[in-house]
């Protein structure tokens, strides 16, 4: 059996509300599409540290520019 990253409560609330994990994470995708090729040359050399580093940086900056136009 695959054990989950997620917690229990975490879970309950992905099946107690599949609507809005499916838009937050369609949400995401979206994000991640618009920084995705300055993510490559990390992926290329398989650096996971640098690679969540600026994962995690760049997400922040795309979901400020998003909180801004709202």
């Amino acid at each position: 059996m695959k054990q989950s990253k997620l917690d229990s409560k975490s879970i309950q609330w992905i099946k107690d509300n599949p609507k809005e994990f499916t838009d937050e994470l369609i949400r995401k995708s979206k994000l991640v599409n618009k920084f995705s090729n300055e993510l490559e040359p990390y992926r290329i050399k398989k650096d996971k540290e640098g690679y969540q580093k600026l994962f995690k940086e760049l997400l922040k900056k795309e979901e400020e520019k998003e909180w801004k136009k709202e």
